[in-house]
């Protein structure tokens, strides 16, 4: 339901938030313009283990769902979307695999088991793709019990495709998981992202049957695929003897430029990469079988493993410093207690690319028994899961750790705000500068303003009846003008943007592409004598869309006593009428000042750097019918947290010429930013394919907070500022739908 402040005939109202409060926002909260009823990924254990608990997962009108299946794998989409894919599947919507019907698909036969199925997640929702007989990947090159394919790893490719490893399996007397069953080389599947259409299947580069593509683990640089001999049928016997002692208990190491799973690998030798396959050194050789699943945490790399598969009842966690290792030992997890039966066991662990709500990793974990037993107790064939935390790097860090970000030398300085002055309304008459020309340049002047010491100001910038779109730049008038911008106009509405602008001598320069009005206004400034840094935060305070806050009479619920002011980010979300947003601290006049300009029916936010008032409050006003949804980013503190330091402006990322650097936790885009506390970003989101947001978060280690810092829609540019908080040397930026994405720097805090 709309909510529209103080009573529903007005259009225009004032909302009243406490900067402290208690964030309501749960897992599944929609971000702006989010996903519909079903939510993101991000489920946790509890909520998987509940999930797989009931047979059907999945289930269509047309088929049966998921009944049972082992060494399940999730593969990330850029829309948001999880494919899952699992050995042997059995469609299901009862704990009886036994009811086989060839009539259930034309021309079907008598089984309701692929040997590779898939599910597909949005969020808290699941859809069961293909059926039964059908295998998802590869049917076309299948002979069934004879010649197969299970599914490895793989990710989303340089050319934006999924790519995934098969492992082609081969039994001569056509019995298929059994002895004498073995792999012959690993296969390569792309898929398109979005319909899940298979447009290439072939043999990988590297034709070995060490199956290479077993792991796939990528950094900003490389994709490094690990490898497992998967001999589990070596032997006829019915004990650990039956695996391949040659070879599992060895995990072999290539890698390929990110995303690049075409070209010829490297193989790591023990002393460096090589380019013949046969020169390989085992990285890590342990137990009668080592399966290791890694995934890639900015400083260190994580592996899980179940050793020793199906006779063993642990799981270990290993971390690096980079890919080959060394590997070392951090946590175990035992598992043998939680076999499902006396002749069953757990095997295959899987580490999901996700974090869940706690920041945890999350394990899944295989489980079977007695062939005869199981097909008539479809529970002791599904998946169980488990979390731990991510392992702290140790030291060295090694290659795995992003090179420092350089800055300028300069005095480092802290955060003053002061309530909100409009410095600049070239609309109106009298005021430093006139409307800005097309090509044109204006000089405001600040220093009879600026106070002591200070090295950059705080604004907010406001385009509007621009004569088209183009950019708007600031910069101080004694540097060269930057290739970024720091608004991107529209001829079709007023757009606003934040910027923190280095002050130079005290004159800050305006450059547009095309003509326009320009609104500034001052927020604060950074001064080397004061002591305030920045605390970054991922807090949900109002939500006027699901009840969370509009209410005058918040009570405060625990703001820092030093925090001295906040950044938020505010986002308009489809507003009836075009108005303005005002934040400015509770208990002192609303100035005549803008920090958003709605634009009826579209979407936008904006960062506001904003005084604590009265009572550690932040008041709202809008001039129109609009729900607002505001997030806290950042706490500016007295005496603790980050300061400011200016860079020059510079393009950290541009997917249209760098390709998109996804990270597995969620698919978002990692941007090394060394040992930052948080980086002054502008967001640009272009070519976008549907409407859409984009959130700067910390994805190496915490999870996706369910906020957004610039909002889209189809066949877009917006540009909107974002405080980008760092974890693990890299920030993360993840899109809601695929987009391009351009992030600009401008300064750093530290």
């Amino acid at each position: 339901m709309r909510t529209q402040f103080w009573r529903a005939v007005t259009v225009a109202g004032l909302l009243v938030l406490a900067v402290g409060a208690t964030s309501l926002a749960t897992p599944f909260i929609a971000a702006v313009e989010a996903a519909p009823s079903c939510g993101r990924g991000t489920l946790d254990e509890a909520q998987l283990d509940a999930l797989f608990a009931a047979p059907g997962v999945g289930a269509t009108d047309a088929n049966q769902g998921f009944g049972g299946g082992d060494y399940p794998h999730a593969y990330p989409l850029p829309d948001g979307r999880v494919l899952w894919m699992f050995q042997d599947l059995h469609f299901s919507n009862d704990e009886n695999l036994r009811n086989d019907n060839a009539t259930d698909v034309a021309n079907g036969t008598a089984t309701n088991a692929v040997h590779n199925g898939a599910i597909v997640q949005q969020g808290t929702c699941f859809t069961v793709q293909g059926s039964r007989g059908r295998d998802f990947i590869g049917d076309a090159e299948t002979i069934d019990s004879r010649t197969w394919f299970w599914p490895l790893d793989g990710e989303i490719g340089y050319d934006g495709n999924l790519w995934i490893f098969m492992a082609e399996m081969h039994n001569p007397n056509g019995a298929g998981a059994t002895y004498p069953a073995a792999p012959v080389r690993s296969w390569l599947a792309i898929l398109d992202p979005v319909t899940l259409r298979q447009l290439y299947f072939a043999p990988a580069t590297d034709t070995s049957s060490r199956l290479y593509g077993w792991s796939v683990v990528s950094t900003d640089r490389y994709s490094y695929l690990y490898s497992h001999c998967y001999r589990q049928y070596a032997n006829a016997v019915g004990s650990i003897g039956q695996f391949d002692a040659s070879c599992m208990p060895h995990t072999y190491l290539a890698r390929v430029p990110r995303g690049h799973f075409d070209a010829p690998p490297e193989y790591w030798t023990g002393a460096g990469w090589s380019t013949s396959g046969g020169a390989a050194t085992a990285v890590v050789s342990r137990n009668v079988a080592n399966p290791m699943s890694v995934q890639w945490f900015g400083d260190t790399f994580v592996s899980v493993t179940k050793q020793n598969e199906w006779w063993g009842s642990v799981i270990t966690i290993d971390r690096a410093a980079a890919a080959q290792g060394p590997w070392q030992t951090v946590q175990t997890i035992a598992v043998g207690q939680d076999m499902k039966c006396g002749t069953c066991g757990n095997y295959g662990a899987f580490l999901m690319p996700w974090l869940d709500a706690q920041g945890r990793m999350v394990i899944a974990l295989s489980s079977g028994g007695n062939f005869d037993l199981w097909r008539s107790n479809a529970w002791l064939y599904r998946p169980t899961f488990y979390s731990a935390p991510v392992p702290a790097a140790s030291p060295p860090f090694g290659a795995a750790t992003p090179p420092a970000f350089t800055t300028p030398p300069g005095a480092s300085a802290g955060f003053v705000p002061v309530d909100p002055v409009r410095l600049v309304d070239t609309r109106e008459a009298g005021q430093p500068f006139t409307t800005l020309p097309a090509g044109g340049r204006a000089v405001l002047d600040l220093r009879a303003l600026a106070p002591a010491g200070a090295t950059s100001v705080a604004l907010n910038l406001t385009a509007d009846r621009s004569a088209g779109p183009g950019f708007v730049r600031a910069y101080p008038c004694v540097a060269d003008e930057p290739t970024t911008s720091n608004l991107n106009p529209s001829a079709a509405a007023a757009v606003t943007n934040a910027a923190i602008v280095p002050l130079g001598d005290g004159r800050i320069c305006f450059t547009t592409l095309a003509a326009t009005d320009l609104i500034v206004d001052l927020n604060g400034w950074l001064t080397t004598g004061s002591s305030v840094g920045l605390v970054p935060t991922a807090e949900r305070l109002v939500d006027t869309r699901s009840g969370l806050g509009g209410s005058p009479r918040l009570a405060s619920l625990g703001a820092s006593s030093s925090t001295t002011a906040v950044a938020l980010s505010i986002t308009a979300v489809d507003p009836s009428t075009s108005g303005f947003v005002t934040a400015w601290p509770c208990g002192t006049p609303r100035p005549t000042v803008s920090n958003l300009n709605p634009v009826t029916g579209i979407t936008r936010p904006n960062l506001v750097n904003v005084r604590v008032g009265a009572g550690g409050r932040v008041c709202l006003f809008t001039s129109g019918e609009t729900d607002l949804v505001v997030d806290k980013v950042a706490e500016y503190r007295v005496g603790s947290g980050a300061r400011y330091t200016a860079v020059t402006p510079q393009r950290l990322l541009d997917t249209r010429v760098d390709g998109h650097r996804y990270h597995a936790s969620n698919l978002a885009d990692v941007v090394p930013l060394g040992e930052l506390v948080a980086a002054q970003v502008n967001l640009t989101a272009t070519e976008t394919s549907a409407a859409g947001f984009l959130t700067a978060y910390p994805c190496l280690g915490s999870p996706w907070p369910g906020t957004s810092n610039a909002n889209f829609g189809a066949a877009d540019t917006t540009a909107s500022a974002a405080l980008m908080a760092s974890s693990r040397g890299y920030g993360c930026v993840f899109s809601m739908v695929p987009t391009q994405l351009v992030v600009d720097i401008s300064g750093v805090w530290r």
